[in-house]
């Protein structure tokens, strides 16, 4: 059976995360994939107050309902949250199944006000699941193809995207999932805030764009899910006409043999 994945979309409760873990829940078991991407800080909401009062290590309880919510519908989960280590807190992307976090990113390029409550991340990571090797980005990460690139080093099927972009940012959006989807090729699942938190009014219009850069499925304003299937043939033939990825290592290979 071909794989699903999901881009799912909600307006989170600042700080209520009871009633946030029950709107992923809906929307896991809505969506009725095999993977479920979404929104970057949904566990607590955007705000970065809230962010350091709530963080908790990763697992920890704020992972902890996420497992259970993946157990029982039967859904590999990404989530973005807060994760405290030590003195440091991140903002990070957790990958969850039944059994617990199998993986965990941390935001790499911070925005805006963030880097005055979160630490940097050190890098990609890469985490094998049921739809295939899975890279994380998180919101303003997305403009960077560098970071991308990477993944499509690391042979990544799909991009699992958390964002709280804003309308004001809506039309970059559209086009930096599609541009990352082409850059792999690969999967680009991005899950997106709707609504106004604290005076953020978010876009939403989460989609799903194909190895080709086309977008597969998308939502409006209201919460949803987008669903889409990864398709392995789709993906070899992306590759074939596009063969970005052979090339990238081919000159790559050239280049450090000159020098």
């Amino acid at each position: 059976m071909t794989p699903r994945v999901a881009a799912c979309q909600f307006e989170p409760v600042v700080g209520g995360l009871d009633a946030n873990y029950e709107r992923i829940a809906a929307l896991a078991e809505q969506a009725d994939a095999d993977l479920a991407v979404f929104p970057e800080l949904c566990v607590t909401g955007y705000d970065l107050s809230v962010a350091r009062e709530r963080a908790t290590p990763v697992p920890g309880d704020l992972t902890a309902p996420l497992v259970d919510i993946a157990g029982w519908t039967d859904t590999e989960l990404v989530v973005g949250l807060p994760e405290r280590d030590g003195d440091a807190l991140y903002n990070v992307f957790v990958l969850v199944d039944g059994d617990g976090v199998q993986a965990t990113y941390r935001k790499c390029y911070p925005w805006g006000d963030e880097p005055s409550a979160f630490d940097t991340g050190a890098g990609p990571v890469v985490a094998d699941t049921r739809v295939g090797r899975v890279g994380f980005l998180l919101c303003y990460d997305l403009n960077f193809p560098e970071l991308a690139l990477a993944y499509a080093e690391r042979d990544c099927d799909v991009l699992a995207v958390g964002a709280a972009w804003r309308t004001s940012f809506r039309s970059d959006w559209r086009l930096l999932l599609r541009s990352r989807a082409l850059d792999g090729p690969c999967y680009a699942v991005g899950a997106n805030h709707v609504g106004d938190q604290r005076g953020r009014d978010h876009a939403g219009e989460s989609l799903v764009a194909g190895p080709e850069g086309e977008v597969l499925v998308e939502t409006g304003t209201a919460p949803d899910a987008a669903v889409a299937t990864v398709d392995s043939v789709a993906l070899d033939a992306a590759r074939e006409r596009n063969p970005v990825r052979e090339t990238r290592r081919q000159l790559s290979t050239a280049w450090t043999d000159d020098s």
